[in-house]
C-alpha cells in the first residue's frame, strides 16, 4: 500500500488522482482541517474512483501518530510542507518540514518502510543568475535566502540521513507549481491575487511547472529502478510578465501594465506591512522575495528526459489556462 502526506495540496491531489488511477491502494494523511471533499471532488471530476482511498488522521509534527498510521505501507510519497515566506512562520517551518520530515524517516525506519518520494522544492537548491540551476547546483546561506528555503534545504538533510540509514530515497525539487487547490495560499495565490487586480509585475523570470507533471514524475521515478538522486523539475523559464498575463487573463482579469522598479520595492513592503496590519493577513510578498522576483533565474528540468523515455512536460501556459478556469468554477 502507498502512503501519501500533503494530500489535499496541489501536489498531493495530483498524485492520490494518478496513484487511483493505476489501482494502486492508498492511504493519504490528512488533518482535520483538510479539503477531503474537494479532494475527492478533484479525483472523481478526472473519472477516477477514489474506492481504493483510504484516509487517516494525523499530523508529520507527531511522531507516535506517523508511526501508528504508516503501519503496513510499503512507499511512502512525502508531499506534505509548510510554504511560507512570512518572518513569523520561521519557527513552525521548520517544525513542519524540517521536523516533520524527520518524523516520516525516523517512523519508516522503525517499522521497516524502505522507499522514499520526497517532493521538495528549487528553495532548497542554490541560486544563479548566470546560468540555469541543475541538481548540482549547492545551497548557499546569503541574504536573498528565506525561512522556506533553509526549512526545505533542511529537510532534504533529512531524507538523506534516512538514506544512509538504510531508505531508498528519491528527491523531486519542483519549480514553481501550477495547479488546482487552495487559491488562497501558496502559488494559488496568483489567481485570486490576479482576479483582484494587480497592474504590476515584476522585472524577473523563474521557473514553472504544472502540478500534473509532479504528480507524474513521482509515479515514474518511484517505478523506476534510480534511487539516491535528485531531479529538478521545471517546463518552461518565463518572464513573471508573460505569466502574470496569463494568469490574469484565465480569471477574466485586466492584465499587469507597469513593471515594478528597484526603487519601489521599499515603498511596496510599506504598504503591504499596512495591509497586513490593517486586514491582519499575511501578505503574499516580502522584500526578500520581492528582490528574489527581480532576478532573471532559470532552471533546466532535462535530467529527468534522459532518465524516463518519452518524458514530456506539459505547456505551463495550459496549465494556467486549466488552473484558471477551475477558479472561476470555484467562485
Amino acid at each position: 500500500m502507498d502512503f501519501v502526506t500533503g494530500g489535499t495540496g496541489i501536489v498531493g491531489r495530483e498524485l492520490l488522482c494518478q496513484l487511483l488511477a493505476k489501482g494502486s491502494e492508498v492511504k493519504a494523511l490528512r488533518r482535520e482541517s483538510s479539503d477531503v471533499e474537494g479532494t475527492e471532488a478533484f479525483i472523481t471530476n478526472h473519472g477516477v474512483s477514489i474506492q481504493g482511498l483510504n484516509w487517516v488522521c494525523g499530523n508529520i509534527r507527531d511522531f507516535d501518530e506517523m508511526l501508528s498510521v504508516l503501519q503496513g505501507c510499503s512507499r511512502v510519497y512525502h508531499a506534505a510542507a509548510l510554504v511560507s515566506i512570512h518572518p513569523k512562520d520561521k519557527p513552525l517551518l521548520m517544525e513542519v518540514n524540517r521536523d516533520g520530515t524527520a518524523n516520516v524517516v525516523n517512523a519508516m525506519l522503525d517499522l521497516g518502510i524502505d522507499d522514499l518520494i520526497y517532493v521538495s522544492s528549487v528553495a532548497a537548491l542554490g541560486h544563479s543568475t548566470k546560468s540555469p540551476v541543475t541538481e548540482q547546483t549547492e545551497f548557499e546561506e546569503g541574504p536573498l535566502v528565506t525561512a522556506y528555503s533553509r526549512s526545505k534545504y533542511e529537510s532534504e538533510l533529512e531524507v538523506w540521513r534516512g538514506q544512509a540509514e538504510g531508505l531508498n530515497v528519491l528527491i523531486l525539487n519542483p519549480s514553481i507549481i501550477i495547479g488546482e487547490g487552495d487559491f488562497s495560499r501558496s502559488s494559488g495565490e496568483f489567481f485570486s491575487q490576479a482576479a483582484q487586480g494587480v497592474p504590476v509585475y515584476p522585472a524577473g523570470k523563474n521557473g514553472f511547472v504544472s502540478a500534473r507533471d509532479v504528480g507524474k514524475a513521482c509515479l515514474a521515478l518511484a517505478e523506476s529502478k534510480v534511487r539516491g538522486e535528485r531531479f529538478l523539475l521545471n517546463s518552461e523559464n518565463i518572464s513573471y510578465k508573460d505569466a502574470m498575463i496569463a494568469i490574469a487573463h484565465s480569471v477574466g482579469a485586466k492584465a499587469p501594465d507597469k513593471i515594478v522598479k528597484w526603487w519601489m520595492i521599499d515603498l511596496a513592503v510599506f504598504i503591504f506591512t499596512l495591509l497586513n496590519l490593517f486586514t491582519r493577513r499575511k501578505s503574499l510578498p516580502n522584500k526578500t522575495s520581492m528582490l528574489m522576483a527581480q532576478l532573471k533565474t532559470e532552471y533546466d528540468g532535462s535530467k529527468i528526459q534522459n532518465v524516463l523515455d518519452n518524458w514530456e512536460y506539459e505547456c505551463v501556459f495550459d496549465a494556467i489556462e486549466r488552473t484558471g478556469r477551475v477558479y472561476l468554477e470555484s467562485l
